[in-house]
């Protein structure tokens, strides 16, 4: 099953790769498609491969030796345009042999992940080029000229084209679309060939014969023509071969990379969980050895077939048993089946190579090509650039060679990157006066903050600061301070990557803003890395980053928050302690209230990290701060804690507990010396019973601080999505 459908390609490929050679070896790019799908298949088995991937010539890998195959023909170097056909086919099947010696290599020095990364729009823009050139070679068989020529004289012929012939196309094309639906146990392509075919010999019977196209033509007088390794011989020796052989190795490691690239793709798309590097390298020194075979013994490149090899798993393949079957039937084709095969009508064969051509367009641009009328703002997004890089690879590919077209492609995929990570690193910027620090502070403190916060300004920055963005980052930085901004902060939470010269840009930056007595506060340095030594080298941050620099930004916005509030014209002090009749959730209380309230409190002491209560806890007490300071957390993934608040004397916590009697949803631990009047559930009912006046107002308080929180917690998630 799986030769039915690898017979017909083979076919196809390795007629487009003689095409230069003109009508007399039509034949001969048949029979070596076939015989390098049969030795690489069976090379590969040999050395090693026990999966059920199958091989045949590759339309990429087709495609760039039509080309060279072409250049070898209309060279300008003596060697060649002296030559005759002979020797450029051993020149021909030379570059062949040196692409799969270094493919191989390739393999050798675990180079397939790399090759393996290159830009998906490059392959893209290749592949669809390779798609469009086999299509359009084949409009001369499709129309039914009997003479071989260039794609680009057909229009200017198209008074030798035949009728019949393009109709047996569109119905070959026809049916090779709708056989899935039809015949789904028989592969499509040989339905198509079948129908074409047998259409082809109807006409035929009917006397049309003069308006039909050319069949494949007669046999070689030799079915395998291995390379004339005595010609290279008897030339190497002298000084004017230096020319060619600087052709045939830079022809050869353009077809080692692309066939390296096509084959490693190739082969993730067959099988998704094959991952591993080493995997990859030993595919390509299988390929390049069985390539190598095949060029000595007259075939062409090949690499991973994928329509085969899903038709032979699909049919229950699954062992490399099927793999040497699939190449015995090749090898049977080549050498039994040949004179059958000379009478296959050009149209037909041509027909359901149009259809290969045409599923093998790149997914990925059909599906953004379809997504441009209905959505303008496709054209505003990277995919704009991906699809335009596509584009030029495309053009390139057709217009000058494909080699030029890859790296030209790759090129411009590294300048497109560059464009892309040299926009703003800055995710966001903000004042102190929009999103402050979880730490809850006493009114006045609060009061203060909304009113300066503004002069402290934040900047949260996400990606790499390198040459490209540090500039433009000193630049967004410098323009935002105004005459009283008295601190920033960088944020590094998601900094990736940081090059000499961003450091030495941001320590430029770090000096500029200390000359404004504007102090600069770094977060998020902590975590050990290279980028992280470059600021250090640099003096932009001291050697001991734990010691000098927060953890993260919330303390950095404490600590500047902190700076602000003693530097203010009427400093507000920071409150270690507060008496209980001033705390603002006694606030309206009468003497007699407090007295009433104070009755059933009860003061508790802690010491530094000490936990109050954990997540999960029943307790139910409302915690009353007089002294210190406590911080709420909560437990992440990983057994890693993180701050939700900071309550500061003044303030109170615990409170949920205490109105819905339900466990506690966070851990609080003591940041230091800590005093605090505690109110369990059970004394707050007897307060009620005692003064309901005192507990309504208590709640009412409690209810407006719950309010406030609300709110900031509100404008900190608007904050989070600005």
């Amino acid at each position: 099953m799986s030769a039915a459908v690898a017979i017909p390609l083979a076919m196809g490929f390795g007629m487009f790769a003689f095409v230069a050679l003109g009508d007399a070896f039509f034949i001969r790019g048949v029979l070596a498609g076939l015989w390098s799908a049969a030795i690489v298949g069976v090379v590969c088995v040999l050395l090693g491969n026990r999966t059920t991937t199958l091989y045949a010539p590759r339309v990429t890998t087709t495609f760039y030796l039509g080309s060279v195959l072409f250049g070898l023909t209309h060279s300008d170097l003596a060697e060649l345009s002296s030559a005759g056909i002979p020797w450029i086919l051993s020149v021909f099947l030379g570059i062949i042999f040196l692409g799969g010696a270094f493919q191989a290599l390739f393999g050798k020095l675990r180079l397939g992940s790399l090759i393996k990364f290159t830009p998906h729009p490059v392959m893209a823009g290749f592949q669809n080029a390779a798609a469009l050139l086999i299509l359009l070679v084949q409009s001369a068989n499709v129309l039914g000229i009997h003479r071989r020529m260039p794609f680009t004289q057909v229009l200017g012929h198209l008074d030798e084209a035949h009728g019949l012939s393009v109709a047996i196309a569109a119905l070959t094309i026809l049916v090779t679309f709708k056989a899935k639906s039809w015949l789904p146990r028989v592969p499509p392509i040989l339905v198509g060939l079948g129908c074409g075919s047998l259409c082809y010999y109807a006409l035929m019977g009917f006397g049309l014969a003069n308006s039909l196209g050319p069949t494949m033509g007669s046999l070689p007088a030799a079915l395998l023509e291995p390379i004339a390794l005595s010609g290279f011989a008897q030339s190497v020796p002298g000084a004017a071969v230096a020319p060619l052989l600087f052709l045939m190795v830079s022809a050869a490691l353009g077809l080692a990379f692309i066939a390296s690239m096509d084959a490693l793709l190739c082969e993730r798309l067959l099988d998704p969980r094959v991952t591993s590097a080493n995997d990859s390298d030993r595919q390509l020194i299988r390929l390049g050895v069985g390539n190598m075979a095949a060029a000595l013994l007259g075939g062409i490149t090949a690499g991973v077939n994928l329509g085969p090899s899903n038709v032979s798993r699909a049919n229950g393949s699954t062992s490399p048993w099927s793999v040497l079957i699939n190449s015995l039937v090749l090898l049977a084709t080549a050498l039994l089946l040949m004179p059958v095969l000379a009478y296959l009508p050009r149209v037909a064969l041509s027909s359901v190579i149009v259809v290969v051509a045409i599923q093998h367009l790149d997914p990925w641009t059909l599906k953004m090509l379809k997504r441009i009328a209905p959505d303008r703002t496709l054209w505003r997004s990277s995919l704009a650039l991906e699809l335009a890089l596509a584009l030029v690879v495309a053009i390139a590919a057709l217009a000058l060679n494909i080699v030029t077209a890859v790296f030209l492609g790759v090129f411009m995929a590294i300048g497109f990157f560059t464009l892309r990570m040299s926009r703003s690193v800055v995710r966001r910027q903000y004042d102190a006066g929009r999103s402050r620090s979880r730490k809850l502070r006493a009114p006045a403190a609060m009061a203060a903050l909304a009113q300066h916060g503004h002069r402290i300004r934040v900047f949260e920055l996400d990606g790499p600061i390198f040459f490209g963005s540090a500039e433009r980052l000193v630049t967004e930085v410098q323009d935002s301070i105004q005459a009283d901004t008295c601190e920033v902060i960088l944020d590094f939470r998601r900094v990736n990557e940081i090059d000499s010269t961003g450091a030495a840009l941001l320590k430029s930056l770090h000096e500029s803003l200390r000359s404004r007595t504007v102090r600069v506060c770094f977060s998020g340095l902590q975590r050990p890395s290279v980028w992280v030594s470059e600021l250090v080298d640099a003096g932009v941050v001291p050697a001991s980053t734990s010691a000098r620099t927060p953890l993260d930004l919330d303390h950095a916005l404490e600590g500047a928050e902190d700076a602000l509030l003693q530097s203010l014209p009427e400093p507000v002090t920071l409150v270690h302690s507060v008496d209980l009749d001033a705390m603002d959730l006694l606030r309206g209380l009468d003497a007699a209230q407090h007295l009433a309230v104070r009755a059933h409190l009860k003061l508790q002491h802690f010491h530094s990290g000490d936990v109050i209560f954990r997540e999960g806890d029943s307790s139910t007490e409302l915690f009353l701060i007089t002294q210190g300071c406590a911080s709420v957390e909560l437990a992440q993934v990983g057994s890693t804690q993180i701050r939700l608040a900071t309550f500061s004397a003044g303030t109170s916590f615990g409170e949920l507990a205490l109105l819905d009697a339900q466990t506690r949803s966070a851990t609080v631990v003591a940041d230091g010396a800590l005093s605090c009047f505690v109110l369990s559930q059970e004394s707050f009912f007897a307060l009620k019973a005692d003064s309901p006046a005192a507990a309504i107002r208590m709640l009412e308080n409690l209810g407006s601080e719950l309010s406030r929180r609300m709110r900031r917690a509100n404008q900190m998630l608007y904050q989070m999505t600005d």
